[in-house]
This record gives structure tokens, sequence and C-alpha cells, in this order.
């Protein structure tokens, strides 16, 4: 079929119609799930259990521990468990291309019919038969909620926690550039409907963290190296320090945020060891540098102040190849910044 570039709410009728017209659906996000990736497709998950239709849903990597509180993450089934199956539509979450999900499940997980892209990233493709991308939200959890509402159907306790979890994720806990107050009157409807207080969700995600995960912290930190400029910092965290600390490398999430609070710091990157010949790259920004744009080069993707990669390389020379990347792009910004000054 054609494809068709969904921007803005008027057009989510076409969506909800194709919720009506098929039974048979599965949902997919990206690696390495995060709050919002897994909060968005549980939240649909629930919303379309309740419309009566056979959801299944397949992630290459585990739900983290952190998000384990939320209702029917244990649902969730990886690539091992398709074997034949073949749904009538496949719902891509929260993932900037289609290989985001995983090489091996974007090749096992075929439609029979429709294939749909729901996502915020500005970098995100519309790889999809249909595709549902909308910068403007704060999160894909954000676009699920009103998808959900313009369908005027009720959304129920499990499908507000789950869709509360992933705005809260991907706004930084409401702190982020992207947080607005309608994110803020979303966040209120969503408490309301689902009767949980917030800092519980909060302690869920971020305060139940095991001791392992804080030794891991203490020789990921070790490895911290600031550029001479002071503007980009970067640590790594190898497979011989999961192994001492007995940790996986979901434990490596969030030690990124910790070094981008460095003064002066305008890049801060975590390189996390996957195996010999791959490393994943975490990115944030303080806003000068679209860590997106510098993420996109090595085939990842993301925000402007957040984003990730895996590259084929070694964690040293992937430190190297995206401290120098991420100085060029340093060095572009002041280089535009002066010339503001000199006009």
């Amino acid at each position: 079929m054609n494809t068709l570039q969904i921007t803005d709410m008027q057009n989510y009728s076409t969506l909800l119609t194709l919720f009506d017209q098929y039974h048979d659906f599965a949902l997919s996000t990206h690696i390495n799930p995060d709050g919002d990736a897994i909060g968005s497709e549980l939240g649909l998950y629930h919303f379309l259990t309740e419309l009566g239709k056979s959801v299944k849903i397949f992630n290459t990597d585990a739900v983290p521990e952190s998000y384990r509180f939320l209702p029917c993450w244990d649902n969730i089934e990886d690539v091992h468990s398709i074997s034949t199956y073949r749904p009538e539509v496949l719902i891509v979450l929260d993932a900037s291309t289609l290989a985001r999900i995983g090489k091996r499940l974007s090749k096992a997980l075929l439609p029979t019919h429709e294939l749909v892209n729901i996502d915020h990233h500005a970098t995100a493709e519309a790889f999809g038969d249909v595709n549902l991308i909308m910068p403007s939200a704060s999160s894909t959890s954000e676009i699920i909620y009103k998808l959900i509402k313009c369908h005027q159907g009720p959304i129920g306790k499990a499908c507000a926690l789950c869709l509360y979890t992933g705005i809260m994720f991907d706004t930084g806990c409401f702190r982020h550039s992207n947080t607005t107050v309608e994110t803020h009157r979303i966040a209120a409807e969503l408490i309301e409907i689902g009767e949980f207080a917030p800092d519980e969700v909060y302690r869920n995600v971020y305060e139940q963290l095991p001791v392992a995960k804080i030794r891991l912290s203490g020789e990921v930190l070790r490895t911290l190296q600031v550029t001479d400029d002071g503007k980009i910092a970067s640590v790594y965290a190898t497979q011989g320090m999961l192994r001492k600390t007995g940790t996986t490398p979901d434990a490596v999430e969030g030690i990124v945020n910790q070094i981008q609070a460095i003064a002066g710091v305008e890049v801060a990157l975590c390189a996390s060891e996957m195996t010999a010949r791959s490393t994943k790259i975490s990115l944030r920004s303080q806003g000068h540098v679209d860590v997106s744009q510098l993420a996109a080069e090595f085939e990842g993707g993301g925000h402007a102040r957040a984003a990730g990669c895996r590259i084929a390389m070694p964690y040293p020379a992937a430190v190297r190849t995206l401290v120098q990347t991420a100085q060029r792009y340093i060095d572009q910004s002041s280089s535009e910044h002066g010339d503001c000054q000199k006009d």
C-alpha cells in the first residue's frame, strides 16, 4: 500500500480504523528498551487487549529489572518464541528505524498485512505502511495516550501506570525541555486514572538499585576522561567490570547522566563493551550539540540532548572515534556561535 505519514491529531482516525479492521497484533520496540519503550508498548498492549484484540509483544532484549513492576511485563517474549508466527499487524514503537528492534527480530517478525511505525524521534525514518511520527510529543507514551483519547475509549489503571512511567522516564522526571504544560496535564490525568503514587513509580525506576550496580558505577567512573577544553567527558564499562560486579549491560544505564552533570561539560558519553568488536554508546548533551545527529552518523538515533548508537569497534577505538566526532560538533557549534557574536 502507499506509505501514509501521519503528523497530527486529525489523522489518528486512520490508525484507529486499522485497529478496528484487524484482530491479530504484534508489538515491538528498540534494543536495550528504556522506560518509554516499555511503557508505550505495554500501554498499547493493555489498550488493544481491552478492545478484544489478540496481542503479542516481542523484544530483542529483556525487560530491565526496574520496569518489572509494570502490569504484564512478563508477557513480553523474545525472538526465539516467534517460530512461524505471523501477525496481521506489526506495530513498532519508539524505534528510529526498523533495524533498531534488532536485526534478527526485524527479519523474523513479519506482518501479513500492515507495518505501523509510532515514534517521536526527529530522526525517525518513515519505514512503515502507516507512520505516526510526532517529534513535538514528549515521548512515544504520550502519543499512545493521545491515540487512546482520540478513540474515546477508557484508559484502564494498568494502561495509565505504563504510560505515566514512559512519560516520566523520557522527560527526565519532567525536568527536560520536552516537558510542556500539556505533558503535566496528561501526567496528572494518568495519576488520577491509575490511582498510583508518583513517588512509588519513581522509587521503582530509580531507587531500587542493587549493591552490584553501585559497585559497577564505581568501576566505570574510575575510567573518567575529560578533554583538555573540559567540554567532553567519557567513561566506559567493560565485560570484565560486569563480571567483577556480577551485573548485566542494563546496569550501565544512567551512569552517563552523572558525568553530564560535570561543570563545563557539553557532551557526555558512556561506552559499554558488548562484545570484543561491538560497543554501545550513550550520549548526552547540554543543548549546544545535537547528539541525535552525532549518533545518526553511526546508524543510531534519539533526541537532541539524549541519543545512542552501537558501533562495530572495540570499546577503546569506539571511545576515541566518538570523542573525535563530538569534538567536531563542538567546534562547529563554537564557530557558529562566534559568527553570531561578530554579527
